[in-house]
């Protein structure tokens, strides 16, 4: 009877899991007040481990939450591609057939999803563009069927962080201005292109902290001017694609060495450069607080995608 089933929580859990370690948040929100961080932490081993992911479950009751995994990069491919003049309901099969010779397996065995980048309203001539997320079958398949064994509703959404990046940035936009917004941490380097609630370009740079926190200063130096020309490049790049939206504003998510790669920026670039920690976005919790801009850079990812609702998707 559904008047005795279990309700869940309100909000979403988050599980990412990578390398020897998996963290889990779970964010709930109250009207007209910032987001709740409720849970954030780290346990060993991953969820490839199917004792892992009972042990998260004995723990935490996992049917007690809307469930989301957060995939990292090594678990999908995103491409920009020219959107398909033809009804909404056939893009997919047909950003498949695109994909066919830029993934490097067999795209019947590909997962596809396809993201919408907001059109110029003021142009209809002007090319659209989504985006095409993609990933193995094979990768979803198990994930999926670890969570339905322990879980009735089993995993409720899986997201990417370029989308949960989006979410952060949601709320430090200006409204009718593009953001950029830069993070770091020790999984790599992403650069997004946001404005009124929606992506438009996003793009992963191969680095991560390890480089920010060398005491070589040569090694430094040279980090800090190839990250601000790869930053200046796609600053430059958005605006030919995207002339319609003025970003004015560049926001550097916490990450360890982030003071000293601020310092450079703001005399490079030619936009505002700004910083903003996670309790400009959250509240958190007592035990939930994270400790260090490496914490922060960490949980950053997996916060951002508990804020789905926040933004409509």
């Amino acid at each position: 009877m559904k008047l005795f089933s279990k309700q869940k929580k309100q909000g979403w859990l988050v599980i990412c899991s990578e390398n020897t370690n998996t963290q889990i948040v779970h964010v709930s929100r109250l009207t007209r007040q910032k987001p709740v961080v409720e849970i954030a932490k780290t346990l060993p081993g991953t969820i490839q481990d199917q004792a892992v992911l009972q042990a998260i479950n004995a723990e935490l009751d996992l049917n007690r939450f809307h469930c989301t995994l957060l995939l990292t990069q090594g678990d999908y491919h995103i491409f920009q591609l020219e959107k398909p003049n033809i009804p909404a309901n056939e893009i997919k099969q047909a950003v498949s057939w695109k994909l066919k010779d830029m993934i490097d397996y067999p795209v019947e065995q590909a997962t596809i999803d396809v993201v919408d980048i907001p059109a110029d309203q003021g142009k209809t001539n002007r090319q659209s563009f989504v985006y095409a997320i993609a990933a193995r079958n094979e990768r979803i398949g198990d994930y999926m069927q670890r969570f339905n064994a322990l879980t009735k509703a089993g995993l409720e959404v899986i997201d990417i962080p370029e989308m949960a990046q989006r979410n952060i940035a949601s709320y430090l936009e200006q409204e009718n201005r593009g953001l950029a917004l830069l993070s770091i941490n020790s999984k790599g380097c992403l650069l997004t292109f946001t404005a009124n609630q929606e992506l438009y370009y996003a793009r992963q740079i191969d680095l991560n902290t390890d480089a920010f926190t060398s005491d070589d200063s040569e090694q430094k130096s040279n980090l800090y001017e190839r990250l601000g020309l790869e930053i200046q490049r796609s600053l430059d790049n958005f605006e030919r694609q995207f002339p319609q939206l003025a970003i004015n504003r560049l926001a550097l998510a916490p990450f360890e060495g982030r003071e000293d790669f601020y310092d450079y920026l703001t005399s490079y670039l030619y936009i505002q450069v700004d910083r903003f920690e996670l309790s400009d976005v959250f509240n958190f919790e007592v035990g939930t607080v994270p400790e260090s801009l490496a914490e922060q850079a960490a949980l950053l990812p997996l916060l951002g995608a508990a804020l789905r609702d926040e933004v409509a998707r």
